[in-house]
C-alpha cells in the first residue's frame, strides 16, 4: 500500500504549527503613546502649574501612609489633598516670569520636556499653596517614619503580531532625573503599593539611579543581548518611574518638613530599535514612534513581497 498522502499532510501539519508559532511569538512592529513629562495632549509644552496630560502619579507614600489614585478619585487625605495626575513644575520659562519652583540643583527643561511633580505639592516648604506648580513634598530619609515614595505612570502600546511577550528585538534610550531616587519599571499589569509603601511590579526593575536631579546619562531599556534588563508585552504597557524623596539623607530622619521633588523624563540620544534598525529621533516621543509605526509597516510589506506563503 502506498501512503502517497502522509507527507505531504506532515509538511501540512508542520507548516501550520510553524505560522501558529509565528502568530502568538509576539513580534512587535508599532509603539504608540509615549510621551516625554511635562507636556499636554497634543505633544506640546503644558503651562507651568497646569497638568500633565499623560503622567499619572498612581500612588504615594508619605508620612506613614499610602495614597492611592483610581478612576480620578482623590487622595482620601485632609493634608495631602490632589487629584489624580502629576503637575507640571512652574519656572520662569513657562509662567510668564512670574514664579519659578525648580530647584536650583534640577538638570534644565528641554525644548520638548518639562519637571513634573506629584498632586499635593507646594510653593514652599511650609505653607504656601498646593497644586499650582511647586515642587515641596514629604520626604526625608531612606528609612523610618518619614520616608516618602511617589509611583509615576504612563500607559504606551506596542502593537504587531501575535500575543503576550515580545520576542524580537526591543530598545528604548530614555534620560531620567529625579529628586531623589529612582527606579523604572516596563510591565504590562500596573505597578502597585501596599500599605506600608511596598512596591509590587510585574518584572524587576529595568534601571535605577540616586542623587538624580541633574542626571543627564541615557538609561537603555532592552529585552535582548547581555545587557537585556526588560520584557516587552504586545499591547499596553506601562512605563513606571518610583521616585524616593529622601532630601538626601540616608537612612532615618526626624524631619518632617517637605522638600522640593520632582521627575523629569527627556532624551539623550538615539530613542527606539526595532530589531536593530535605528528611529531616527524627530523632537518628541509622540511623532517618533509614529516613525517606528511606518519602519514596522514597511517590514512587514516587505516580508510579505519575500515569503509569497505569508500572502495564502
Amino acid at each position: 500500500m502506498k501512503l502517497t498522502g502522509i507527507r505531504p499532510l506532515f509538511v501540512l501539519v508542520a507548516l501550520v504549527a510553524e505560522l501558529v508559532g509565528h502568530a502568538y511569538a509576539g513580534s512587535a512592529t508599532n509603539i504608540s503613546g509615549l510621551y516625554y513629562t511635562g507636556q499636554n495632549g497634543s505633544g506640546g509644552l503644558q503651562a507651568g502649574g497646569g497638568r500633565d496630560a499623560n503622567w499619572n502619579v498612581t500612588y504615594a507614600y508619605a508620612n506613614g501612609t499610602r495614597y492611592r489614585s483610581y478612576s480620578g478619585n482623590s487622595f482620601a487625605d485632609t493634608t495631602y489633598t490632589s487629584t489624580a495626575g502629576a503637575y507640571v513644575l512652574s519656572s520662569t520659562a513657562n509662567s510668564g516670569g512670574t514664579a519659578n519652583y525648580i530647584d536650583g540643583a534640577y538638570v534644565a527643561n528641554t525644548s520638548s520636556s518639562q519637571w513634573i511633580t506629584a498632586p499635593g505639592a507646594m510653593t514652599a516648604v511650609t505653607g504656601g499653596t498646593v497644586n499650582i506648580g511647586g515642587d515641596n513634598l514629604p520626604g526625608n530619609g531612606t528609612t523610618g517614619t518619614n520616608i516618602a515614595t511617589y509611583v509615576y505612570q504612563l500607559a504606551f502600546t506596542i502593537t504587531g503580531t501575535g500575543s503576550g511577550v515580545a520576542t524580537n528585538a526591543i530598545s528604548l534610550s530614555l534620560t531620567v532625573a529625579a529628586d531623589d531616587a529612582y527606579e523604572i519599571y516596563i510591565t504590562s499589569n500596573q505597578v502597585t503599593m501596599n500599605g506600608s509603601g511596598v512596591i509590587s511590579a510585574q518584572y524587576a526593575a529595568s534601571a535605577s539611579g540616586t542623587n538624580a536631579w541633574s542626571n543627564t546619562t541615557a538609561q537603555t531599556l532592552t529585552n535582548t543581548g547581555g545587557g537585556a534588563n526588560t520584557t516587552f508585552n504586545i499591547g499596553t504597557n506601562y512605563l513606571t518611574v518610583v521616585v524616593h524623596n529622601s532630601n538626601s539623607v540616608t537612612g532615618d530622619s526626624t524631619s518632617t518638613a517637605n522638600n522640593p521633588s520632582g521627575l523629569l523624563m527627556y532624551q539623550v540620544g538615539a530613542v527606539a530599535t526595532i530589531d536593530g534598525n535605528p528611529v531616527p529621533e524627530v523632537g518628541t516621543w509622540l511623532p517618533l514612534f509614529g516613525a517606528v509605526g511606518l519602519y514596522g509597516a514597511f517590514a512587514w510589506r516587505r516580508g510579505r513581497t519575500e515569503n509569497p506563503l505569508q500572502a495564502a
